[in-house]
């Protein structure tokens, strides 16, 4: 049999029928479910269970995101564990789960950071500002992952100066300055004003 995951076009089409035809999406998305478990991979069932969830009710939804979780912390799909741990962690809090919430939305967020998935980590930061929770500094991880250059740009960010003055100060070419800076915002999930934050200084 092969891979679900591979090329997942029911769930697409799942996603696509769910407005105007909701029950028909609804099959679709238990169809690729079953054939997911069928196949076994965690990281496809993971996926299929986050399309079900999408065009579920919402009494339904809690439960399909959390098996969406386990099933994706069992697989190296980074990036799909962050959109479930952000699509639970919203689900949690329109539930008025805010506890919960935080949890899955702080968990997202610091995963999709790691993967360098900007507008995931701006959809979790949407969610947690919507509970009310401002985004934590992320956890080391995300900071060792910076090269010796990128700290170092990064520290001469933190203390205001412009990327020419950056330049001067690590004899670099401005050009490789803003590539630096750049690394290091995607990599921490932020943008200059709460560089410092990120950093933990």
């Amino acid at each position: 049999m092969r891979n679900p995951g591979w090329c997942p076009w029911r769930l697409h089409l799942a996603r696509a029928e769910a407005h105007d035809a909701p029950e028909r999406a609804l099959a679709l998305a238990h169809d690729a479910v079953e054939r997911a478990r069928h196949f076994g991979a965690p990281s496809a069932i993971g996926q299929a269970l986050r399309a079900a969830a999408e065009v579920s009710p919402r009494s339904a939804r809690g439960k399909l995101l959390e098996e969406s979780v386990a099933q994706l912390e069992r697989s190296p799909a980074g990036y799909e564990l962050a959109c479930s741990l952000v699509a639970l962690g919203a689900e949690a809090r329109r539930g008025g789960h805010a506890e919960d919430a935080a949890d899955h939305l702080y968990r997202g967020l610091e995963t999709a950071a790691g993967c360098g998935a900007d507008g995931l980590v701006e959809r979790a930061r949407d969610e947690l500002a919507a509970a009310g929770l401002r985004p934590r500094p992320l956890h080391g991880a995300a900071t060792d992952a910076l090269t010796g250059r990128e700290r170092a740009a990064a520290a001469c960010a933190v203390r205001g100066l412009f990327p020419s003055e950056t330049a001067a100060e690590l004899h670099l070419a401005e050009t490789d300055v803003v590539r630096l800076l750049s690394a290091v915002y995607r990599k921490l999930g932020t943008d200059q004003a709460g560089l410092a934050a990120a950093l933990g200084t």
